[in-house]
């Protein structure tokens, strides 16, 4: 196989099989669009979960993240990192799911004071991941979505506003009010 002199070093250190992969993938073999599958469907489904909150949901969004990156493989570059490309794929096909659910973004005016603290310290509270995990999952689609793309997805508020289509106010103010009711649904538990 050959690669350009300008392959960047990112390309450069992948793991040579998954250069491989996604070469198969340009030229349309089954083999190598079942093994990448098989390679990164966990984390992707982990991505898409995240966010959906929803495991059937979750695996019908990571699907069609899959179909979505072998129609546009020829769209990567070989200079990007291929995980964050199809991580960004699956992150954005799961919000197209949950958008399809429509849930209830509240749209604040740009002089909306933070609510105020009246639940539990968050130092005061001891959790585990397993805790975290289900109380996340209880949290109403809005608030799980937003607290999903900060905490765990990385994108700052601005990134989310123009994904979700929301103002960063209101980003701001869900984040928070989602960061609050986790605290009290741990709290309960």
């Amino acid at each position: 196989m050959q690669r350009s002199a300008a392959c960047s070093r990112l390309y450069k250190q992948m793991n040579e099989t998954t250069v491989q992969l996604i070469e198969g993938c340009r030229k349309g073999k089954r083999n190598a669009q079942l093994a990448l599958y098989k390679q990164f469907a966990r984390r992707l489904y982990i991505a898409c979960l995240r966010i959906v909150g929803n495991s059937g949901e979750a695996e019908e969004a990571m699907q069609d993240a899959f179909l979505k990156i072998f129609t546009r493989i020829d769209q990567y570059k070989d200079d990007q990192c291929f995980e964050a490309w199809i991580h960004r794929i699956a992150v954005h096909t799961a919000i197209d799911y949950v958008r399809r659910q429509s849930p209830e973004w509240e749209e604040l005016s740009d002089n909306y004071a933070a609510p105020e603290s009246d639940g539990p310290d968050e130092e005061e509270i001891q959790y585990s991941v397993k805790q975290v995990k289900e109380a996340t999952n209880k949290l109403p689609t809005g608030y799980r979505v937003i607290l999903s793309l900060y905490l765990f997805e990385g994108y700052d508020m601005e990134e989310i506003a123009s994904i979700l289509h929301i103002q960063p106010p209101s980003v701001r103010s869900q984040y928070l009010r989602a960061k609050r009711k986790l605290l009290d649904i741990i709290a309960a538990n």
